[in-house]
C-alpha cells in the first residue's frame, strides 16, 4: 500500500511539471497587438502627383505613414495597435487616435510584371497600392459594390 501511494504522487509530480512546461510554452508563442507581421514590414511607396510620393514604413514596432511616426511606446493618437481580420491587418482601429486603415500584401501588375505590394483600404471601395519601388504611375483603384 505505501508503495502505491508513492507511485501515484510520483506520477502526479510528473504530470504537474508536464502542464507547467506545456502551458508555458503555449505562452511564449503569443502575439503581440503591437507588434507589425513580417509581410507587412518594409518601405512602400505610392505616386501622389507630379513627382510626390506617399510612403508607409513599417518596422516590427513602429508604423511611419507620411512622416508621421505611431510606436507602442508613445500615447495618445501615436499609440500603435495592430490588429487582425482574415488577411487584412488594422493598425489603430477603434483606439483613440486615426484609424490607419486595413492593409494586406498581395501580387499586383506594376510595370508589366506580377510584384508584391502592399494595400490599403480606404473605405468606400477605394484601394491604394503600394509599391517597394517608386514607380510614376498611381496603381490604387476602386470597386463599387
Amino acid at each position: 500500500m505505501k508503495k502505491l501511494r508513492i507511485i501515484i504522487l510520483a506520477m502526479l509530480g510528473v504530470f504537474a511539471i508536464a502542464m507547467t512546461v506545456t502551458t508555458n510554452a503555449v505562452q511564449a508563442h503569443a502575439s503581440s497587438s503591437t507588434t507589425t507581421p513580417k509581410a507587412l514590414r518594409g518601405t512602400w511607396y505610392r505616386y501622389r502627383s507630379k513627382g510626390h510620393y506617399d510612403y508607409v514604413r513599417i518596422t516590427p514596432h513602429s508604423f511611419s505613414f507620411n512622416g508621421t511616426k505611431y510606436t507602442p511606446y508613445k500615447s495618445g493618437a501615436h499609440k500603435l495597435k495592430v490588429s487582425k481580420w482574415g488577411s487584412w491587418y488594422s493598425f489603430n482601429k477603434g483606439s483613440s487616435g486615426a484609424n490607419l486603415g486595413q492593409f494586406k500584401t498581395e501580387k499586383r501588375l506594376i510595370k508589366d510584371s506580377y510584384k508584391k505590394s502592399l494595400v490599403r483600404y480606404h473605405g468606400l471601395g477605394t484601394y491604394n497600392v503600394y509599391a517597394h519601388g517608386k514607380y510614376g504611375k498611381d496603381y490604387s483603384f476602386k470597386i463599387l459594390d
